[in-house]
C-alpha cells in the first residue's frame, strides 16, 4: 500500500507539471484590486473579473491557494530538472500568470490508481498581440511542451474549436505513459479581457472523463 501511495503522489505531481508548462513565457501583469482570483460558494466557482462561473462536483476536493502553490512548485522542479535555463523561465512565470482553481476527485495523495482533476489558469497577453485565439495560444503551448524534460507520447497536431455555452474554446489533447498508466489530458483555451483562460482536465478512463466533461460544460460566461 505504501508503494501505491508513492506512485499516486508522483502522478499527482505530474498533473501539476502539465499545469506549470502551460503558464510560462508571458509578461507580468498588475494584480490590482480589480483582478479577481475568484471564490467557491455553494459548489460554484465564481469570478467577477472574467465574469464567469463553473459548477463543481459537490464531493470533489477544492485546493486552497496555498496548496495549489505548493503543488505547482513541485511541478516546476520536475519540469526544469537540471536545466538552468528552464528553471529561470519557470521562475519568471510565477509573476506572469495566475492559478485560479484546482480541484481533485480525491484528496491529494489518496491511495487511488489516479486522481482525476480540473485546473484553471490565466495568462496576460499584453505583450503578445499575435495571440488572438485559443488556437494561437495552444500552438505556443505545444512548442513548450515539446521542449520540457518530459517526453509526451501524443500531442494534437491541430486544434479543434468547440463552443461551450456561447464561448469559443480551442482544444488540445495530450497523453503520456507513466509507470504503466496512460494519462490523458485535454487543454481548453479561450481569450477574454486580454487574457488567455485555460482549463486542463486529466484522467485515465472514460468514466473519469465524463465526470470532468460535466464540469467543462457547466462553464458560463456572462
Amino acid at each position: 500500500m505504501r508503494n501505491k501511495h508513492k506512485i499516486t503522489l508522483k502522478i499527482n505531481l505530474l498533473v501539476i507539471l502539465f499545469l506549470t508548462i502551460i503558464t510560462i513565457d508571458c509578461t507580468s501583469y498588475d494584480k490590482s484590486k480589480e483582478f479577481d482570483y475568484g471564490q467557491v460558494e455553494n459548489n460554484k466557482y465564481i469570478n467577477s473579473f472574467f465574469d464567469f462561473e463553473i459548477t463543481l462536483p459537490p464531493d470533489w476536493v477544492v485546493q486552497t491557494k496555498e496548496q495549489t502553490e505548493h503543488l505547482t512548485q513541485k511541478g516546476l522542479d520536475l519540469v526544469a530538472g537540471d536545466d538552468k535555463n528552464m528553471k529561470a523561465i519557470l521562475k519568471a512565470s510565477e509573476i506572469n500568470s495566475a492559478n485560479l482553481l484546482s480541484i481533485f476527485k480525491y484528496e491529494v495523495g489518496a491511495a487511488v490508481e489516479y486522481n482525476p482533476n480540473f485546473m484553471l489558469v490565466v495568462e496576460n497577453l499584453k505583450s503578445f498581440p499575435g495571440i488572438k485565439t485559443g488556437s494561437d495560444y495552444l500552438f505556443q503551448t505545444k512548442k513548450l511542451l515539446n521542449q520540457s524534460q518530459i517526453q509526451y507520447d501524443y500531442i494534437d497536431a491541430e486544434f479543434k474549436k468547440e463552443v461551450i455555452n456561447n464561448q469559443e474554446f480551442y482544444l488540445m489533447n495530450a497523453s503520456i505513459n507513466l509507470m504503466k498508466l496512460d494519462i490523458n489530458q485535454v487543454y481548453y483555451s479561450t481569450i477574454q479581457n486580454g487574457f488567455c483562460i485555460s482549463v486542463i482536465i486529466s484522467f485515465v478512463n472514460e468514466e473519469q472523463k465524463k465526470e470532468l466533461d460535466k464540469v467543462i460544460n457547466s462553464m458560463k460566461f456572462n
